[in-house]
């Protein structure tokens, strides 16, 4: 039994001794509930999504300057200097100065404050280069993640649009629900395995077709929302192209996909908070596309 018992200790040792080993350094990005992953390597700016000339990491957040500082990475070490910003960010309980360098060391935090708003609309920056480490996030970042599609799950998606609504490209802007037709049917004459794939790819031509993946999600089932900026005729041609290219997809997997979507206004509720007010209208919107025949795009109407 002794003999056993040191066995299985030597065997956990090991084990436990490979989780410490050091990996290719990354850059775990926290906003929300919203994990994003970097690898690091080499000088890559850090700052806000959606600039003329975006950093190469980069982060949704109102937040977050356009340029919020760099990394420089070599074989050996991860050195962050920081930036001259509005928000500033934080380094062991401290405002680093403009340029000021930091060596950083497996699980160092960065915080970038929200301006004494809602601490949920601070952004967490984790470094990792340890297999545990690196493990341990990649899994927080899974559970914010629909596991089949890899699409943000609806609670994600839901706290990325109470963090970006007042950006100026969602000022006029529609939400949409995408439904497979006879999806049931796919499952049962080419089976399961065929249904998942037909999912995912659904998935990858939403992503495909959005600037940022966190505005659509996957609902449940085989319903996807999502929103998209611009005017009703621009949301409409946009979803029209999207369908017409997940029919295409289709047929590389042997299956004849059409689509029914339905998308509504989100000035069509009071408050343009209220996603389930509006996927609800847009729902209505599908209903009656269904209704008529499916594979077909419908807006809501009072």
């Amino acid at each position: 039994m002794e003999e056993t018992t040191t066995v299985l200790n030597v065997k956990w040792d090991e084990n436990a001794r490979k989780l410490y080993e050091a990996c290719d350094p990354v850059l775990f990005i926290c906003s929300g509930r919203n994990i994003t992953e970097f690898p690091l390597k080499g000088h890559q700016v850090f700052g806000r999504a959606g600039s003329a000339d975006n950093p190469q990491i980069t982060v949704v957040n109102r937040f977050v300057s356009r340029n919020h500082g760099c990394f420089d990475t070599d074989e050996k070490k991860t050195v962050f200097t920081a930036s001259s910003t509005t928000n500033g960010i934080q380094f062991e309980g401290r405002f680093l100065q403009p340029d000021e360098k930091v060596s950083l060391r497996d699980g160092d935090e960065l915080m970038i404050p929200a301006a004494g708003e809602d601490e949920a609309d601070c952004v967490m920056l984790v470094y990792a280069d340890s297999l545990m480490r690196t493990r341990l996030w990649r899994e927080l970042q899974q559970a914010s993640r629909d596991r089949l599609t890899g699409l943000y799950n609806r609670e994600s998606f839901i706290l990325w649009w109470h963090q970006h609504y007042m950006k100026r490209d969602y000022q006029e802007a529609s939400l949409f629900i995408l439904d497979v037709d006879n999806f049931k049917a796919i499952n049962d004459e080419k089976g399961h395995n065929t249904g998942d794939q037909v999912l995912q790819m659904v998935a990858e031509c939403l992503v495909a077709a959005v600037r940022y993946e966190h505005q659509v999600c996957r609902w449940g089932g085989d319903e996807f929302v999502g929103i998209l900026p611009g005017s009703r005729q621009r949301v409409y041609n946009r979803l029209k192209h999207l369908a017409g290219r997940i029919g295409a997809e289709g047929k590389k997997l042997g299956c004849d996909i059409t689509v029914s979507i339905g998308f509504a206004d989100i000035h069509e509720v009071n408050d343009v908070l209220d996603i389930s007010g509006l996927v609800e209208k847009a729902d209505q919107a599908l209903y009656s596309v269904k209704k008529s025949g499916k594979n077909s795009i419908g807006s809501y109407k009072k």
